[in-house]
């Protein structure tokens, strides 16, 4: 009764978890298989519950547990080929790709072949065993490969996985591999004994119970199943379950050999014992950091020449310090690649100041050690000795001492120069290593290949962040520059109302454009102050449409330019385009402007506003002393390049700068002694 209620539980279970993978989230292969392992599982689980209780039935129930059998495979090895993985069927083994063909004729070949082909039970109520007839036994050889294979690429993901990722998927694989785990077992000890030991079912449907709680634990919790990582085909070469699986199918075949002499029922208890200490023993090293260091070295040490793989260390570290996009990014990087490396518990990175030479901590993963200052002998002996400090070597008694405190406090065992031919940049401190202190020339010619690389990495990154405020101060000098422009030609609006003061006023229309062009230079000269206290920030345009003729009339009423200073205006039809008031003022008045310097505000000066094809202008003319050609092609438009004595020469690199930004063009023609003319382009309003 209580394997029944255990199965019912079981298949609840699995079958509510199913659905509402299925139709909660998005229906993708991972999911979509997920939900399929799930169901054909519970079908199994209650097929061979069935089997047991209702025993006149059981080839009807077997044939069940057969054909979801066959699914259940099937959509594993999909979930386990797919699940969290980044363009998963591209990244699948051509062998993988075979079983997934191969499917479907796991149905069709239980359809064919006769359930007598199967198995044989003439004591089935009494023994529940079912005996493997020849079919039956290629049947559960598949299905240990697909289970096999499966568990290999969940175990592939598990160990490609890591940070958030893993905490948010690790219990589903646990549950997964739970149940692949289960079933290997079941289909190996089948094939091993050529039967279907129906006893331990019991076992059987409680590790599937357990697995399933872990699925739903993690789905309740993390409710994540659309995670992605990316997973490296050498980690399924150097596969632990595959190891694992091996040992044990030896195992069973040693196991196997030996119940000849020592009879079936030593066997099995052999096999359980040896199984139970066995997974006790991996999982002990797969999840204790220092067991896997040990057995990592032991490993080196015995079955490869050198300790380390330097080729496979080295790109491994510039793959890791590679492509950051900060400073601190790089720093945790190197930090990190430096403690897997030499498998240490605690990094700390030292750098130098370049303003007072001090070296300061810039990363450390030990606490409170910020404000820790090296000794200066402490230094100086990095710097001479151009070699890695061991604290533990007898040699160094003496400086450690002198330093006891920052050692301390820092966990120091090893200390890294960080080495720019003869200057130190700074240096790398490293913590008690997990295996042990034992290091040997294998390890300092690691540490300071990658301490060169290191150090490369960091000067460069700080050359590229003071390439970027460099560029930002020249960023802040020229806009700095645009706005001393601006009140430049602000101060020559208002000469110009000072100039014509003179003659005209008593003149009430002049009194009044005179009053309001000094309100108008009053908020612009508020606008620049506006501007000089956001100088980070950048201005979009605020464009508006309007006729281009109407403004500039406007604008040379707002200069008080009148007949006297010889400047004529023509206009042809309205010119209707898009433009930023505010911006095409400063465009405007800055070329009237050159006009009259051209001219010794004595000239003739023309401004002409119509189409042509397709684009509005303005046409600024004078009759002044023009420029050469050598200058308008190499240094007109170009900042601080001006033929004025007393000009900034960034008038024009602006207005260019300006009409560019409103998708129009400014172009000049002019004739050396004879005058020039400037043509300002804006695309018209559709």
């Amino acid at each position: 009764m209580i394997m029944l209620v255990i199965s019912i539980i079981t298949v609840i279970i699995a079958v509510l978890i199913a659905f509402a993978v299925i139709f909660r989230r998005y229906r993708s292969l991972p999911n979509v298989s997920f939900s399929i392992s799930l169901l054909s599982t519970a079908c199994v689980v209650l097929g061979d519950s069935m089997s047991i209780f209702r025993p006149e039935s059981v080839i009807w129930w077997k044939g069940l547990v057969f054909v979801s059998e066959a699914v259940m495979v099937s959509s594993w090895l999909l979930f386990a080929l797919s699940f969290a993985r980044t363009n998963y069927w591209a990244a699948v083994s051509k062998f993988s790709r075979l079983l997934i063909y191969l499917s479907p004729l796991f149905i069709v070949f239980f359809i064919t072949v006769p359930a007598k082909d199967f198995f044989y039970s003439p004591e089935f109520g009494s023994e529940r065993i079912l005996f493997l007839e020849n079919a039956g036994y290629i049947f559960n050889l598949f299905l240990l490969l697909y289970s096999i294979v499966s568990i290999i690429n969940l175990e592939a993901t598990l160990r490609s996985s890591a940070g958030t990722n893993r905490w948010n998927i690790k219990y589903i694989l646990f549950g997964a591999g739970g149940i692949l785990s289960i079933n290997i077992f079941y289909y190996s000890h089948a094939l091993l004994y050529r039967s279907l030991d129906m006893n331990l079912l019991p076992v059987k449907t409680g590790v599937i119970l357990i697995s399933i709680l872990l699925i739903g634990y993690s789905l309740l919790r993390h409710k994540v199943m659309d995670v992605e990582v990316v997973v490296s085909r050498k980690i399924l070469y150097n596969s632990l379950s595959l190891i694992i699986v091996g040992i044990y199918l030896l195992g069973l075949a040693v196991i196997g050999e030996g119940m000849r002499y020592f009879g079936p029922t030593a066997g099995r208890n052999i096999m359980a014992f040896l199984g139970f200490i066995g997974a006790i023993s991996v999982l002990s090293i797969i999840f204790s950091e220092h067991l896997r260091r040990k057995a990592i070295v032991f490993i080196n040490k015995n079955f490869y020449r050198e300790k380390y793989d330097y080729r496979q260390e080295w790109l491994k570290f510039t793959e890791r310090i590679s492509l950051k996009h900060s400073f601190d990014e790089l720093l945790a990087s190197i930090a990190e690649g430096f403690k897997d490396a030499v498998g240490v518990r605690t990094t700390a990175i030292w750098l130098k100041e370049k303003d007072n030479g001090e070296y300061v901590c810039a990363r450390a993963s030990v606490a409170g050690v910020v404000n820790e200052k090296p000794g200066v002998d402490l230094v100086e002996l990095i710097r001479d000795k151009k070699w890695i400090l061991n604290i533990h070597d007898s040699g160094t008694m003496e400086i450690v001492v002198n330093n006891a405190g920052f050692i301390e406090k820092t966990a120091a065992s090893l200390i890294v120069p960080l080495l720019n031919v003869d200057e130190l940049t700074g240096f790398i401190i490293l913590g008690e290593g997990i295996a042990g202190n034992e290091y040997n020339y294998e390890d300092y010619d690691l540490l300071k290949t990658l301490a060169r690389q290191a150090t490369a990495a960091i000067l460069n990154a700080g050359l590229s962040v003071e390439l970027t405020q460099a560029k930002e101060m020249e960023a802040m000098g020229r806009l700095s520059s645009f706005i001393i422009h601006d009140l430049k030609n602000t101060a020559s609006m208002l000469s110009l109302i000072v100039q014509n003061a003179g003659e005209h006023i008593d003149n009430p229309d002049f009194q009044r454009d005179a009053i309001k062009a000094v309100s108008n230079t009053a908020e612009k000269i508020k606008g620049i102050i506006g501007k000089l206290g956001n100088l980070p920030k950048k201005t979009s345009l605020d464009l508006e449409y309007s006729d281009l003729g109407h403004y500039v009339r406007r604008v040379i009423r707002q200069l008080n330019m009148n007949g006297d200073t010889g400047l004529s205006y023509k206009e042809s039809e309205p010119v209707k385009t898009r433009f930023d008031r505010e911006e095409m003022t400063k465009v405007i008045v800055n070329l009237i402007i050159n006009a009259l310097d051209a001219t010794g505000n004595q000239g003739d000066i023309k401004i002409e506003v119509g189409t042509e094809e397709n684009m509005g202008y303005v046409k600024v003319s004078d009759n002044g002393c023009g420029m050469t050609g050598e200058f308008i092609e190499k240094r007109l438009f170009k900042p601080f390049q001006t033929t004025k004595k007393k000009g900034l020469g960034i008038g024009l690199y602006q207005c260019k700068t300006i009409v560019e930004a409103h998708s129009g063009k400014l172009k000049v023609v002019s004739r050396e002694g004879r005058g020039t003319d400037f043509f300002l382009y804006l695309p018209l309003a559709q």
